[in-house]
């Protein structure tokens, strides 16, 4: 029973945010005409430890801030019922975040050292967004999710294949960093209330509601306009335009944003911001990915 709930505790599903920027900064680097399967299958495994690790710190870290006892409905529930102690959970973390920087390190002997200076701001940002610095409660979440998890991302897999930086890479990145800073943000949109209950400052708490909306709103649009602009300057090819297909997603889910959504995890509404925006974030990152192989 521990197993099957420490098993939970990983969500995995939530890896497709690590899945994405490497699919697209490897595709980038098939289209340049360099790619290692040695490569890819390292930097995947790394990005993978490294969200495991980071979600498993974030339900270590807001239960030490009190955030989760404040809660009517809680992602990851082994700490609040007490089937495992804090300590396990940090124990837990700790090592797969020394596994994703030793992939990393293999990674990068088998490249470039020069791709450590993607992969230590990486584990840096794994080891502070709940503990040490805390920068998710002090309102930098969102941006640092957009920065580590897009652009940081998707360059680090870009130059493990090719050793050299791309500006066709850089700007590929920013779609994929704003549609997967805008999870996060639907997820404080969501525990508004609980997250200022709790005293936390998130993005969402320091904009308001009113224009936290805005901000998930602006960040899903973002995504196509720069994909739109990366191609009619030449710089993503014109197949990077498949991304395009997954625009019904986002206008569902912005329609909900403005509309019916209301703060709290037992709305319906609220959990599709969550959920929508992933999912869109999964078939953009998809349809990008063949874009920029095929293209």
């Amino acid at each position: 029973m521990r197993f099957k709930e420490w098993i939970k505790s990983l969500r995995l599903w939530s890896l497709t945010a690590a899945t994405i920027p490497v699919l697209v900064g490897s595709a980038c680097a098939y289209r340049s005409g360099h790619f290692s399967w040695n490569i890819f299958t390292l930097t995947m495994l790394s990005g993978w430890a490294l969200q495991v690790a980071v979600n498993l710190l974030n339900t270590y870290g807001d239960y030490r801030s009190g955030v989760d006892l404040r809660k009517k409905k809680v992602t990851c529930v082994i700490l609040i019922n007490g089937q495992f102690k804090p300590w396990e959970v940090l124990t837990s973390a700790l090592i797969f975040t020394a596994l994703g920087a030793l992939l990393g390190l293999w990674a990068a002997a088998l490249s470039s050292w020069n791709l450590l200076y993607f992969a230590v701001p990486g584990v840096l940002g794994v080891i502070c967004y709940t503990t040490g610095t805390k920068y998710k409660y002090i309102g930098l979440g969102v941006p640092a999710v957009f920065v580590l998890m897009g652009v940081v991302m998707v360059m680090a897999a870009y130059y493990a294949h090719t050793c050299a930086l791309s500006w066709t890479a850089l700007v590929v990145s920013l779609p994929v960093s704003a549609l997967v800073a805008v999870i996060l943000h639907g997820n404080d949109l969501r525990d508004f209330e609980s997250d200022a209950a709790a005293g936390i400052r998130t993005t969402a708490s320091m904009l308001g509601l009113a224009y936290g909306k805005v901000l998930f709103c602006i960040l899903h649009v973002a995504a196509y306009i720069a994909v739109v602009v990366g191609v009619a300057f030449s710089v993503l090819p014109l197949w990077s335009l498949l991304a395009l297909l997954a625009a019904p997603l986002s206008f569902k889910v912005c329609e909900t944003c403005l509309t019916t959504f209301q703060p709290g995890a037992e709305h319906a509404e609220a959990q599709s911001l969550v959920i929508v925006s992933v999912q869109t974030h999964l078939l953009f990152g998809i349809l990008l990915t063949i874009g920029m192989a095929v293209g």
